[in-house]
């Protein structure tokens, strides 16, 4: 898609060399956060040890709630390069990797060689892709199906033969089907600005190609259509909750009518780094503040006029909508850096410009890959990698793991292996696998088949001491910075360990982390509470 006869190779070569950098520096040095990356994550765990790739489920339960493409992608980065952060994030780095190869490939189609280059190195070196690529979620590969459509289409109306034209078009389909695999409805919304434009400029390729619909329909559909007869009640919940509630409802996250001021323009905004010095300056020097001169863009019919359409149709979509994610927006900025890359030639010459873009890139890919870097340690509570070391420090075989009052928390129980369950004092929410009733009875029986180590959160750690403490049910806990464990043994595990010289020293246990002493067996204060419970 790129030719070299207006330059030389040596830019192409480092726009190149700089997204690989940027797309898989320190993938997978960060564990994984909640609550999306642990929910995606083991949602392709789950896929991989099941065997099950048709229907997810996220704690071996059906999940619905996206299209399966992207769990497949993390699933094969999985297989590929194991169970672990590089495997997670392996898909993400390869799209945000070939995204910017068909950025480039757009502003090489759009204005020539120099153009292409600059819009690879923008979007490159721009923070909002750059740590969308680091996150795992839908967006960034959705972003690269969106992108390569828009592409596909733009090359069916530039300068082809109408043959040419149908086979960029039918492509285009195929995309925006893989698109719609990955995220339902959203997936269409290129087809805005591609709809008025098809109108303005009256291109000679055919927009309804039956091919490509039938296509689209065949890639984007056929998920929905099986488990939808599988399960017919899907067909209501894809349409009711996945389309209606996430337009509408006031239950969605980030519904309040601010919130695309305060997230959106933002991240759009601020996510170009040191570019939104260039994109403003050629914003304001063209004068498209004025109504006027964008008229007279969209009269004549300028390519600058559908990055315009490109970017804000969508744009005004997100606005309506009610639910709202920052990451949403990640498939506009692709108009963005074109933009910028355009408005950075029309100011300068090329040569100058190419080369002060790649001094500015190189800083800044180097900054974007040292925050990489540092917030692979940067202590943060939504990070399950530190948890699941504490657990591994506590572990003993056969140990089972339960969230006391966290109902995900799927980010460690990727990290487990799926040796985790979610308890509360009775198990009687929807979300619990067990209570700590149970457990509890029990441990006071004797018949525990297998230590428990319990997981909590230090600010609701209260609640789970105090419980274990009126049980009278003997524990052992180790802490970090933000979470608790209480290990429950098995008793006569539990009555070795109490007459071990580690009882001597109740403050150090394997691994190095804190403990208390075991506390005795006796009566238990909450039986009216919970009757039958000895």
């Amino acid at each position: 898609m790129i030719s070299n006869t207006e330059a030389g190779v040596r830019p192409f070569l480092l726009m190149v060399s700089m997204a690989l950098v940027v797309s898989f520096a320190f993938q997978g040095t960060r564990g994984l956060y909640e609550t999306s990356e642990g929910r995606y994550a083991e949602c392709a765990r789950e896929m991989v040890e099941t065997g099950q790739y048709l229907e997810p489920t996220l704690n071996y339960r059906p999940h619905w709630t996206k299209p399966p493409l992207t769990y497949w992608a993390i699933a094969g980065g999985i297989k590929l390069l194991g169970a672990n952060e590089w495997g997670v994030r392996f898909y993400n780095s390869v799209a945000s990797f070939l995204t910017t190869l068909v950025v480039a490939s757009l502003g090489f189609l759009l204005w020539g060689w120099s153009a292409g280059v600059l819009a690879g190195i923008i979007y490159a070196s721009s923070p909002f892709p750059a740590f969308g690529g680091y996150a795992v979620t839908i967006d960034t590969l959705l972003t690269l199906w969106e992108v390569i459509a828009v592409f596909c289409y733009l090359k069916a109306t530039h300068d082809t033969g109408k043959k040419d034209g149908r086979r960029w078009i039918i492509t285009m389909w195929v995309f925006l089907g893989l698109g719609f695999l990955t995220k339902g409805p959203p997936s269409l919304l290129p087809l805005l600005p591609i709809l008025v434009w098809h109108f303005l400029k009256r291109p000679e390729a055919k927009l309804a190609d039956p091919v490509g619909l039938a296509l689209f329909a065949g890639t984007g559909f056929w998920w929905y259509l099986v488990v939808g007869f599988r399960h017919p009640e899907l067909f209501s919940y894809f349409i009711g909750h996945e389309v209606v509630d996430r337009v509408a409802s006031n239950t969605m996250h980030n519904h309040e009518w601010y919130k695309p001021f305060t997230m959106y323009l933002p991240a759009l905004a601020l996510g170009a780094g040191p570019w939104l010095y260039w994109g403003a300056v050629s914003f304001w020097r063209k004068r498209l503040f004025h109504p006027a001169i964008i008229f007279r863009y969209f009269r004549k019919k300028k390519k600058e006029s559908f990055l315009l359409l490109w970017l804000l149709l969508p744009l005004i979509v997100f606005f309506l909508v009610k639910s709202r994610l920052y990451l949403y927006v990640l498939p506009l900025y692709a108009p963005i850096a074109l933009a910028i890359g355009a408005g950075m030639l029309s100011l300068e010459g090329k040569g100058r410009t190419v080369s002060r873009a790649i001094s500015v890139a190189v800083v800044t890919a180097l900054f974007l890959v040292g925050i990489k870097a540092v917030s692979s340690f940067y202590p943060n509570k939504n990070n399950m990698k530190p948890l699941f070391k504490l657990c591994q420090a506590v572990n003993t075989d056969g140990a089972r793991f339960a969230a006391f009052n966290e109902p995900k928390l799927y980010g460690l129980q990727f990290y487990l292996g799926g040796n985790l369950k979610r308890i509360t004092l009775t198990g009687g929410e929807a979300w619990t696998d067990g209570s700590l009733k149970d457990i509890v009875k029990e441990a006071r029986k004797g018949v525990l088949p297998h230590a428990y180590v319990l997981i909590s959160q230090k600010k609701k750690a209260h609640l789970l001491v105090g419980a274990l403490k009126e049980f009278k049910v003997p524990f052992r806990t180790a802490e970090n910075k933000y979470w608790l464990l209480c290990v429950i043994q098995p008793l006569k595990v539990a009555n070795h360990l109490l007459s071990s010289p580690l009882s001597h020293d109740p403050r150090v246990i394997p691994g190095g982390s804190t403990s208390v002493p075991f506390q005795e067996l006796g009566s238990d204060p909450l039986q009216q509470q919970f009757p039958g419970l000895s």
